[in-house]
C-alpha cells in the first residue's frame, strides 16, 4: 500500500506483521471476541495493521470520522462499548480531551508521536511477538449512521462464525 500524501509504503508482510503483533497485544490486555476497538485517526498506515488486528481477533472495530467534534466522538466510543481506543497524535488534543468522557476504555494507544493519557502504540505493539493468535476468530466493522435524531445509530451485525485463516 502506497500512501499518495507522501509515498510512503507499507508492505503485506509489514501489515501481517503488524496485525499479529496487535492481534497479541490484544489478547494480553484481556480483550476477546466480542469485545470492542475503536479508532479515531487521520489517514495513516498504521490502521491498516489495527484494523486487521481486530478482525483476526474476533472484535468489533468502529472507524470514527475525525471531523467530528469531542461529544460525537465520546458518544460513539460509549455507545459502541468500546474497551480500547487507538488514536493518531495529529488528533491528541481532542484524544486526549476523550480520556476522561470515556471511562469504559481501558486500552488507549496513540501511534505517530505522544498524546497524555494514551501509551505510546509503537512501543505497546514492538513488545510483542510477530505470531497469529491460537485462535483467530473473525471479527466485523460496526458502523454508525449519522441518525436522524441527532445522534449516530450503531449498526451492529452478527459477528460471523467463520474463522480468519
Amino acid at each position: 500500500m502506497i500512501r499518495a500524501e507522501d509515498g510512503a509504503v507499507l508492505t503485506y508482510r509489514e501489515l501481517d506483521d503488524a496485525s499479529m503483533r496487535m492481534a497479541q497485544l490484544l489478547y494480553a490486555e484481556g480483550l476477546r471476541p466480542d469485545d470492542h476497538i475503536a479508532f479515531l485517526s487521520t489517514n495513516r498506515l498504521e490502521l491498516f495493521g489495527v484494523y486487521w488486528a481486530a478482525l483476526r481477533s474476533g472484535l468489533y472495530v468502529t472507524a470514527i470520522n475525525h471531523h467530528l467534534g469531542p461529544d460525537e466522538i465520546a458518544f460513539i466510543v460509549n455507545d459502541c462499548g468500546a474497551t480500547a481506543l487507538v488514536v493518531s497524535a495529529d488528533l491528541g488534543d481532542v484524544a486526549a480531551g476523550l480520556v476522561g468522557a470515556t471511562p469504559g476504555v481501558r486500552l488507549r494507544l496513540a501511534f505517530g508521536g505522544p498524546v497524555d493519557g494514551y501509551r505510546s502504540y509503537e512501543e505497546a505493539v514492538a513488545a510483542h511477538p510477530v505470531e497469529p493468535l491460537a485462535e483467530q476468530p473473525r471479527g466485523t466493522d460496526m458502523l454508525y449512521s449519522s441518525g436522524t435524531t441527532g445522534r449516530p445509530k450503531g449498526i451492529k451485525p452478527p459477528r460471523p462464525e467463520r474463522r480468519v485463516d
